[in-house]
């Protein structure tokens, strides 16, 4: 990891604030202050080894976003700004990367102990104690940079822990590519593998960003076949 690598990922992720800045208010508002020196060498204690520069250079610039927030009439649900990355992950604080490190530690060693999986295998599931979570999204789902020695150190990989997906998708070979890639989408309307950057507009007209899973190569859905939500709808920004 070199002084270039830092700082490809700060122009990376300079054009994914911009952008949200100016054409998503409402999820820029989402992101959290930085993280502080002492939060970040009190994860860095709690995991037992350095973060990847990477890493934690983007809990130098954002220590997660805010939590969703509730309706405010009658009607139930929240406003979910803040889920900026693709399966609408959200970024989270170092708190919560520590709490769910720990959960992944746990979910690895219990089920080694019971020879469902194998530590000396190649897929990251043998070796969560040495994935860092970076962002969840709703569906117990989780993103993490490997930090496993070797070709996979600073790996963006997304994994569905409950589905049984095991070897996980690999969103980027660095910090830096994923998000420089997920802002590509985000300018230009366009897929990031199969998620489509769309507008959720609320009930009360604000917008955020959403994400849809769709076929490689498919057209943006027309509004028309959107379905909405009672409180929230969903309509295409780009097309």
């Amino acid at each position: 990891m070199t002084a270039e690598d830092l700082v490809a990922f700060d122009r990376a992720w300079g054009r994914l604030e911009a952008w949200l800045a100016s054409q998503s208010p409402a999820d820029h508002a989402a992101l959290r202050a930085p993280a502080t020196a002492g939060e970040i060498a009190e994860l860095e204690e709690r995991l037992g080894f350095a973060l990847h520069p990477q890493l934690r250079r983007l809990l130098e610039r954002r220590n997660g976003v805010a939590e969703p927030e509730p309706n405010s009439g009658p009607e139930r649900g929240v406003f979910p700004a803040g889920g900026i990355l693709p399966l609408g992950h959200r970024l989270i604080s170092t708190t919560d990367i520590a709490s769910m490190h720990k959960i992944l530690v746990e979910v690895g060693e219990d089920n080694i102990e019971s020879e469902l999986w194998e530590e000396d295998d190649e897929d990251p599931a043998g070796h969560l104690h040495q994935c860092v979570p970076f962002a969840l999204p709703n569906d117990g789902g989780v993103a993490f940079v490997d930090h496993r020695p070797g070709a996979t150190y600073g790996q963006v990989l997304e994994m569905g822990i409950g589905s049984g997906d095991l070897e996980g998708t690999v969103w980027g070979t660095n910090l830096s590519e994923f998000v420089g890639a997920v802002a590509d989408a985000l300018e230009t309307g366009t897929a990031f593998s199969y998620h489509w950057p769309i507008t959720f507009e609320h009930s009360s007209g604000r917008t955020c960003i959403a994400w849809e899973v769709r076929a490689e190569n498919a057209a943006p859905a027309r509004f028309a076949e959107i379905a909405a939500a009672p409180a929230m709808q969903e309509r295409p920004r780009w097309s």
